[in-house]
């Protein structure tokens, strides 16, 4: 059996403190989870944003990044 472990501790954002560090909208941040956009872990319909998965994301986003692909 695969076991998945998380670092509770400060591992995981809430959509509020994504949407502080982002300074986009609570909406916006549960837009981009509702369209796959960002991963997030969900419990009991709340949601909670790894680290690691938000630099991803921020990653993604990088302007010379996209420009450089095309």
């Amino acid at each position: 059996m695969q076991t998945m472990s998380y670092n509770i501790g400060n591992n995981l954002l809430t959509v509020k403190e994504v949407s502080s560090f982002l300074k986009l909208s609570v909406i916006t941040i549960y837009k981009y989870i509702r369209e796959q956009k960002l991963e997030a872990i969900e419990f009991g319909g709340h949601y909670r944003i790894e680290k690691s998965e938000l630099l991803t994301f921020v990653k993604k986003h990088k302007t010379f990044n996209k420009k450089s692909h095309e």
